[in-house]
């Protein structure tokens, strides 16, 4: 971590310092209020800049001056006034006036732009001797690299070698072409095309000013050149630069770790990220110009992606969990958030969403309510969220229905056949449910034992008993011997059934504790009757 020396006896001062370089924590600050002080530490430790308050009492500037420069420490002077006037000392990179806050916000600026500048090349095109030297003794103490050019054939060839040039600064009047035209060769080379530039000239008219802010000039400064001027010239441009640099880093970050993706105004994908793309195992040219069905998994309801439809397209912002399934058919679950993009007069322009990736946390709850044997749902699960099923019926206005099956005297298999062959018998009939009872919005829950429920809706009651029986019916067609099971002497099981219509739903004393005990009632009635039926009572 870079050092910092704040030379001060202005304990507010020092403070606020210190706070505005803490915020984020790149040097490492130490100050000194004495001379003593100061020799201790540029004794011990190498400091990246001094910060010196040239206001510092029963101190000469002169003393503190030449131990800086003996050290070749680059310093920044705090100032009370314009005219306090001190000796020209090379390693100053500036003064800034100390009476404000905002002063004090200045000089932390500066000092990050310097650490950014640090080694920064700079190409100079300048013929005469004395103005290069005027312009590198203003430049190098701001820790840039000056290369200098003496025409404009050497400019070129320079920037056609080093790939490093951030800054040029042409005089106009050079050798071989002028400025003007050695801009319009830079400006046209798309190697180079984007460097700043800034032109130094000892006069323009209006016309020549145009022209060469027309052909890509960032700036022009007039000769004789004024120190503060160039510099803060200076300063402008690596401003723009640094914020430019920090933007494209924290969008790589984003880019690379943040799933996003931006749709028009008909879902049709206009960009993508890098973490999009690795998720989802497809090339950005394969996602562009497509649609999310492209990651759309199966097991998705489709009334998930009418309601974020619906949703957005008014104007608000939807969120929630959805689960999709990669290039290579593998399911990765993702926490989202799909908003609108509004123009200046409120008017939807695209919409984009922002998403994380939860499937770590999807595996470990799935393993937390499903049931180890099966892979059905547990009770749990069942409890979880069975009210809410309910309450979706209400909003669909259609019927749900519970439905608890047992396995007929299973217990006298367990002990003909063992229990590992009972296990076998769990898990086939678990799969002829998950058959009968497949579409996205039927729960399948094992509850106990060899005891299994599910919810499900349905549009009338005659479709509910038809998939009941056709649930029943596929567990006989399994074929699995029972001979203590009369008269099929097969596996088969006894269903109790509880049909609820949406309008009694409301109801206070209808609730998923009462749909249960009638659906267990029925179940044993079907087991009184003779076992292998299917009883039922609608609410």
């Amino acid at each position: 971590m870079k050092k910092i020396l704040i030379i001060s006896d202005d304990i507010v001062e020092i403070d606020i310092l210190k706070k505005l370089f803490l915020q984020k924590n790149e040097f490492k600050i130490y100050e000194a209020q004495t001379l003593v002080q100061l020799k201790e530490l540029i004794k011990k430790y190498e400091f990246f800049i001094a910060i010196y308050n040239t206001s510092l009492a029963n101190i000469k500037y002169e003393a503190i001056s030449n131990i800086l420069l003996k050290k070749n420490i680059p310093t920044i002077l705090l100032k009370s006034s314009i005219e306090d006037d001190f000796p020209k000392n090379p390693n100053i990179v500036d003064y800034v006036f100390n009476d404000s806050v905002y002063g004090l916000e200045i000089v932390h600026k500066m000092v990050e732009l310097v650490d950014f500048m640090e080694d920064v090349e700079i190409l100079l095109i300048e013929e005469r001797a004395d103005s290069i030297m005027k312009i590198k003794s203003i430049l190098e103490p701001l820790l840039l690299k000056v290369v200098v050019a003496k025409n404009s054939f050497e400019a070129l060839e320079e920037l056609n070698k080093n790939k490093n040039i951030s800054l040029i600064i042409s005089d106009y009047s050079i050798p071989k072409i002028n400025g003007l035209d050695l801009v319009k060769n830079i400006r046209k080379n798309s190697d180079y095309y984007s460097i700043p530039i800034i032109v130094l000239t000892s006069g323009y008219d209006k016309e020549l000013k145009i022209e060469f802010l027309k052909n890509g000039v960032n700036d022009l400064l007039l000769k004789p050149i004024l120190e503060e001027e160039l510099k803060f010239k200076i300063f402008g441009v690596f401003s723009n630069l640094k914020a430019i640099e920090d933007i494209r880093s924290f969008d790589k970050i984003v880019d690379e770790n943040i799933i996003l993706s931006s749709t028009d105004l008909h879902g049709v994908i206009r960009e993508v990220s890098s973490a999009f793309v690795k998720i989802s195992g497809y090339s950005k040219d394969e996602l562009i110009g497509n649609k999310h069905n492209l990651v759309r998994h199966p097991s998705m309801p489709r009334s998930i992606y009418k309601e974020i439809w619906n949703t957005i397209t008014k104007g608000k912002t939807w969120k929630g969990e959805i689960k999709n399934k990669t290039k290579n058919n593998e399911d990765y679950w993702v926490n989202t958030i799909i908003e609108p993009v509004f123009d200046k007069h409120g008017k939807i322009i695209r919409y984009q969403s922002i998403r994380q990736d939860i499937t770590d946390k999807k595996k470990i709850y799935e393993l937390s309510i499903k049931d180890g044997l099966t892979g059905l749902y547990n009770r749990g699960y069942f409890n979880e969220i069975a009210n809410s099923i309910l309450k979706k019926t209400v909003r669909n206005g259609s019927f749900v229905s519970f439905m608890i099956l047992d396995i007929d005297n299973f217990k006298k298999f367990n002990d003909t056949y063992g229990h590992q062959e009972g296990d076998e018998v769990l898990i086939n009939v678990s799969k002829s449910l998950k058959k009968s009872f497949k579409r996205n919005n039927d729960f399948v829950f094992r509850l106990g034992g060899e005891e299994f429920g599910v919810l499900f809706n349905t549009k009338t009651i005659k479709n509910t008993l038809s998939l009941v029986e056709k649930a029943r019916k596929s567990i006989v067609s399994l074929n699995i011997k029972h001979s203590e099971n009369p008269p099929l002497e097969v596996i088969t099981a006894s269903f109790g059934l509880a049909i609820i219509p949406f309008s009694k739903i409301e109801n206070k004393n209808i609730n998923i504790t009462s749909i249960y005990k009638k659906a267990d009632k029925y179940l044993y009635k079907a087991k009184e009757n003779g076992k292998n039926k299917i009883e039922y009572l609608v609410l």
